[in-house]
């Protein structure tokens, strides 16, 4: 009985101190939570409206930005603004807009602007080192923007494509290709390159060459062919159009040079292209080659 009872107290002993161990671990654990709750709600109180207010902020500013941003582009349409210009220069306008409606939010959230510049300038520069290329192409935008060597509308043969400009945007020129794709080329490699403006004139020199076996009368042939190109009103008069000849030993090669206003470049091509191979049908001249 004595070492039952011995037991039954050592037990005891035991349960007591593991509850009173458990209690204090469970009232350290609610202090904590009530420390953590007491934290969580006093940062509330102080960040609480300042982040309403901010977020608020934000969205009128923005909302401000894109309806400026939309009444600054009706009024560069409204006077003729070249429109390949008008999407850079509004994507221009809106970035800087925002950034300072950001940085105004910041200062008023309390947040010490000269901690925040330093952080900033050390971001740019690294994203500066990450994107160079991306800087490049703004810069090479701005470079168009300044120089303009085209405008909406213009064809125009660079980077190895060519097609109709459509607009300049903050990183990429537009380009419609004659079959109706849709082309974007990087605005630095764009600006540093050669670029090939067929539209800044207002006339173009329009080649034909015809390619014939020797053996034919080659003078009545250029007269003849003077006299299909002459037909048509579109040709200019001044420079007159001429054909020149050139003997190979395969080959005879006459030349049609035609001067014609550039927006009837192409029409004329297909056209005196199509009615001189059809004279030369006609008369059974030897294997005629028509080509640009």
């Amino acid at each position: 009985p004595e070492h039952a009872d011995k037991v039954a107290t050592n037990v005891e002993s035991v349960t007591t101190a593991a509850t009173q161990s458990t209690v204090e671990t469970v009232k350290q654990s609610i202090d904590m939570i009530q420390q953590l709750q007491q934290k969580g709600i006093n940062l509330l109180l102080d960040y609480g409206p300042k982040i309403i207010v901010a977020i608020l902020l934000l969205w009128l500013g923005f909302k401000l930005t894109n309806f400026l941003c939309k009444r600054i582009k009706k009024i560069m349409v409204r006077r003729e603004v070249d429109s390949s210009l008008v999407p850079f220069i509004i994507q221009v306008i809106s970035i800087v807009l925002k950034i300072l409606i950001i940085l105004s939010v910041i200062s008023v959230i309390g947040i010490p602007m000269t901690s925040f510049i330093a952080l900033l300038g050390a971001m740019g520069l690294a994203i500066g080192m990450a994107f160079s290329g991306t800087l490049s192409n703004i810069a090479g935008g701005v470079v168009l923007l300044v120089l303009r060597p085209f405008k909406s509308g213009d064809y125009i043969a660079a980077q190895g494509t060519e097609g109709t400009v459509k607009s300049v945007q903050i990183f990429t020129t537009v380009l419609i290709t004659p079959d109706n794709k849709t082309i974007s080329i990087p605005n630095g490699p764009l600006s540093s390159g050669t670029i090939t403006n067929y539209s800044l004139l207002e006339t173009r020199r329009l080649d034909i060459n015809i390619k014939l076996a020797h053996g034919v009368n080659a003078s009545l042939i250029a007269n003849d062919i003077l006299n299909i190109i002459n037909q048509d009103q579109r040709v200019l008069r001044e420079p007159e159009p001429v054909v020149l000849t050139q003997i190979t030993e395969s080959s005879l090669t006459l030349s049609s040079r035609v001067w014609v206003k550039t927006e009837n470049y192409w029409d004329l091509h297909t056209i005196l292209s199509k009615n001189i191979y059809q004279y030369l049908f006609d008369n059974k001249i030897d294997v005629p080659i028509v080509k640009m």
